[in-house]
């Protein structure tokens, strides 16, 4: 069974070694690594040449596709995925790293249970302590959607092994416009078509927290209103694929938990914005389970939004 590994490549140089040790030097033997260029500054290339010649074996299994120009994660993570060849396949950002029986892992799962996807736990790294986040991928259908669908299992691509031909046969591709929440709509839609979702229970991804150019540590404005877009699109999703009315629950907490931001965080207050972010959702906060003085602020918010906007 052989697992593509895909690593887009864009200013890492700093967290790169470690990554590209952590992939070369994995236990399970059959691997192709895909890596997309996209036209970085820094010397991340030069990184990976080097580790190529530290790690002659596995240098055969490697494809390197050099952007023209900077095109952005989305279109670098459709072009990954064009160029995989594997049964599976596996997300590893090049600023993070994986245990090195990680692919072993999930592979021996796939096996045993012909899994779709299979997940795991994972690590946040940070500078001076690992935390582990224990994830729970339940095994029936309607329940992994839901759960997917309310971020009760992380919306992310890295933490699971996919079976290929589940994206090839759906045509599923990531969507350019969207910069934050590209994989939650890939993740929800992998979560609808899946007929098998297994996992491992262990922690086997490191994900890092300290990389200043991660996306996640711009600006929260422009991250709330592109998480929003991404709802959007799975909402829009579920209506045409018929199964809205059973995740309906799901979508209106998971709207409300997007724009709680602007009631939330003292930064970024603001009321009018909270407002008028899918008013639908307004009431959610009473099925959620929110403190006290938090469920206070949301009903205030939301008398606001009832008589002065």
């Amino acid at each position: 069974m052989k697992v593509s590994i895909l690593v887009p490549v864009y200013n890492v140089e700093k967290f790169f070694s470690r990554c590209l040790e952590s992939l070369f030097s994995q236990t399970y033997s059959d691997i192709e690594y895909v890596f997309v260029n996209d036209c970085t500054p820094d010397n991340s290339m030069k990184i990976l040449s080097g580790m190529l010649k530290k790690y002659p074996s596995r240098a055969t299994m490697v494809k390197i596709i050099n952007n023209s120009h900077n095109r952005g994660i989305a279109i670098v993570r459709n072009t990954l995925l064009e160029n995989a060849t594997g049964d599976y396949i596996l997300f590893v950002d090049s600023d993070d790293w994986i245990e090195k029986d990680m692919v072993e892992n999930l592979v021996d799962r796939a096996a045993s249970t012909d899994a779709d996807i299979v997940g795991c736990d994972y690590y946040e790294d940070y500078p001076d302590k690992m935390v582990i986040c224990n994830q729970h991928y339940p095994s029936d259908h309607k329940g992994a959607l839901r759960d997917m669908t309310l971020l009760r299992i992380k919306g992310v691509l890295w933490k699971l092994l996919i079976r290929r031909e589940l994206i090839v046969q759906n045509k599923l591709t990531f969507v350019p416009e969207i910069h934050f929440g590209e994989d939650y709509i890939f993740c929800c839609k992998l979560f609808y078509f899946a007929k098998t979702v297994s996992s491992v229970g262990k922690a086997l991804y490191h994900y890092v927290q300290y990389n200043p150019n991660n996306y996640c540590s711009t600006d929260s404005d422009k991250r709330i209103q592109s998480f929003a877009n991404a709802i959007r699109m799975v909402e829009t999703f579920y209506r045409e694929e018929g199964v809205y009315d059973v995740l309906e629950t799901e979508i209106l907490q998971r709207k409300f938990l997007c724009k709680s931001s602007y009631v939330l965080d003292k930064t970024h207050r603001n009321a009018r914005k909270w407002a008028s972010l899918f008013p639908e959702s307004n009431g959610a906060w009473r099925n959620i389970n929110y403190s006290f003085p938090n469920k206070i602020k949301f009903l205030l918010s939301e008398l606001f939004a009832k008589f002065f906007c």
